[in-house]
């Protein structure tokens, strides 16, 4: 046999036993997640990941499109908003103020593209929580999972509150390592058996004193939600919150379909004028046009800091019902936000709600929040002073 053939051969035996591997590890993910990484040249996820994946539409009802301002298409960016925008490769930037749309600018297609929320898709997973307590179906979020969820009971979880899930200090060990191809992010965004997988963590610490940010946690909240409502989650939100809120446009929600269940934690893809309307919710204390959504008081515990230590022993004062909190040139600001700079701010004082998306976000961080939020409101306030 030539060796060019012979060496064929090899290479075809280490590949097929590269597969098997794969395979009697549980790891066989990993060919689900060339697709869209390697094989198109890219080393991880991107905001236009949808059509690698099986998703649920959240059907939108009558459109209410937003109102102008009296100043909307008056700003221009300046060289240096722009130098700062495209840095990051921001695909979309808009503003909005007492609830009309002050400023938007869009880059590649993305006026008429949906992207990818990322981790901002956890705050709408916990909107949807405390909506479902609305709804009567959880008693208050002091509950315990393991009411609602079969498989936590008799369990080292089985003590674990709602809230904590909503908090992430339930103490489960999850990990939340998104440069490791073996790790639980990769297997719960490429792979199958996600609920089935999500309840093979066990508990690590105690209920409540220790605060991680780990994205199993909002899955199980949405396992919970699914339970209650008898309701696929983009059911659920279009019913609650796409119809409501008057959306413009459908968006979607990519599944696992081995299971059934949203990848609920991340992969909620839509628009930045449709992203804004949850900004706007909450800035309005859940009242949209008069009718009250959600109640002012899931608003507020949402924006509480859950004060559990971290890691490092410091109580978390950024962080509440999966909401992202700060205070930015002497004002709050709250937040949903997502790994690559996907954000929903929202500044009350200013009655203003800015949204951005795009490719990439700063490594760099100042006080715990990464550069380019700093960057981002930066401009935001030089649109509407």
């Amino acid at each position: 046999m030539p060796k060019s053939i012979r060496f064929l051969f090899i290479i075809a035996g280490i590949l097929v036993l590269a597969v098997l591997g794969l395979y009697i590890t549980d790891n066989e993910h990993v060919l689900k997640a060339l697709p869209s990484t390697y094989l198109i040249g890219r080393t991880g996820p991107d905001i236009d990941n949808m059509r690698f994946f099986e998703q649920r539409a959240i059907e939108p009802g009558a459109p209410q499109p937003w109102e102008e301002a009296p100043d909307y298409g008056t700003y221009i960016l300046t060289e240096a908003d722009s130098t700062a925008l495209e840095k990051y490769r921001t695909t979309s930037f808009a503003v909005f103020r007492r609830g009309r749309l002050v400023f938007e600018a869009y880059w590649e297609d993305a006026e008429t593209t949906p992207s990818n929320s990322f981790s901002m898709a956890k705050s709408i997973t916990s909107i949807l929580v405390g909506m479902a307590i609305e709804d009567g179906l959880i008693s208050n979020v002091k509950d315990k999972a393991s009411e609602y969820l079969e498989e936590l009971k008799g369990t080292d979880r089985a003590g674990i509150t709602i809230e904590q899930l909503l908090q992430m200090t339930s103490g489960i060990g999850f990990d939340e390592h998104y440069g490791d191809p073996f790790g639980f992010m990769a297997r719960a965004y490429y792979g199958d058996e996600l609920r089935e997988k999500t309840f093979g963590y066990p508990a690590v610490h105690e209920p409540g004193t220790r605060w991680e940010y780990l994205g199993g946690n909002t899955l199980l909240l949405s396992y919970i939600v699914e339970e209650v409502t008898g309701k696929s989650l983009s059911d659920y939100a279009s019913e609650k919150l796409w119809k409501p809120l008057g959306a413009e446009s459908r968006a979607y929600w990519t599944y696992d379909p081995s299971s059934g269940v949203e990848r609920a934690y991340c992969c909620f893809y839509s628009h930045a004028r449709d992203f804004a309307r949850l900004g706007e919710l909450f800035l309005c204390q859940g009242n949209w046009n008069g009718e009250q959504l959600i109640s002012p008081y899931w608003v507020e515990a949402s924006w509480t800091p859950c004060m559990v230590p971290d890691v490092t022993g410091q109580p978390v004062d950024f962080y509440g019902y999966q909401w992202w909190m700060a205070e930015i040139d002497g004002m709050e600001v709250d937040y949903m936000r997502g790994i690559l700079g996907q954000y929903v701010f929202v500044i009350p004082e200013k009655e203003m709600v800015v949204v951005r998306l795009g490719h990439e976000r700063s490594e760099e961080r100042l006080d715990g929040i990464p550069m380019d939020v700093y960057e981002f409101l930066e401009i935001a306030h030089r649109i509407s002073p």
